[in-house]
Order: C-alpha cells, then sequence, then structure tokens
C-alpha cells in the first residue's frame, strides 16, 4: 500500500479546478437541455397525478404520498431502459410497497395506468 502523501500527490496531478471547469462548460449546455427537458416531463406527470387523485377524492392530507409514489415510478420509467414487462411488474412492485403503507390499491393502480400508461403485470 503506497503511502499517503503519494497518493495526494498522484490525485493532485490528475485533478485540477481548470480541467473540471473546461470540461463543464462543454457538456454546460446539452445538460442544460436535458434537465429542462426533464422538469417539464416531471411537472406534467405531477399534475396528472393530482388530477387523478382529485378525480379519486383522496384527502388533501395523503397527496403527498401519492406523489411519492408517482416520483418513483417516473424515476423509474423516464430516461431508463426498461420497459414492456419488466416495467409493470417493477410497477406493481411500487404499488404493493405503498398499498401496504396504508394507500388505496385502485388509486395507486390508476397513476399506474392513467397517468404513466403501465398496464397491470400479466400473471
Amino acid at each position: 500500500m503506497s503511502d499517503v502523501t503519494r497518493r495526494i500527490s498522484r490525485w493532485k496531478a490528475k485533478y485540477s479546478p481548470e480541467i473540471a471547469a473546461q470540461t463543464t462548460a462543454r457538456i454546460y449546455a446539452d445538460m442544460t437541455e436535458r434537465y429542462q427537458a426533464s422538469m417539464v416531463a416531471l411537472c406534467t406527470m405531477e399534475t396528472e397525478t393530482k388530477q387523478v387523485l382529485d378525480a379519486s377524492g383522496i384527502d388533501t392530507m395523503y397527496i403527498v404520498f401519492y406523489l411519492d409514489f408517482a416520483r418513483q415510478l417516473f424515476r423509474l420509467s423516464h430516461g431508463r431502459t426498461i420497459s414492456g414487462p419488466t416495467l409493470a411488474k417493477e410497477a406493481q412492485v411500487l404499488l404493493e410497497k405503498w398499498q401496504s403503507r396504508g394507500l388505496r390499491p385502485d388509486v395507486l393502480a390508476a397513476i399506474r395506468t392513467d397517468v404513466f400508461s403501465v398496464p397491470a403485470p400479466a400473471p
């Protein structure tokens, strides 16, 4: 095992704030576009989820928990390669997790299908 001073000197040789700033400057425009697109998609999903909750008559106190379910499903489905039956099974696992926490399964299923267009998994 090498000594501490050698490790520190090698790290300093590899890393410099100038190089990090140059790298960030090169990819900043693309990072900004992707972030903006993600935020638009996230806000749209939250609005659609709130519409499902409003139509289901969910008490205001529980909205945050249903939004947490929707955000987890968003994270699972947005920008990932997971889709089809695998996504349906993963969404069902999330639904059961939140159902065990006291949320209504019919409302969770409505969010899954109406907002994310994910069907129930095949048996």
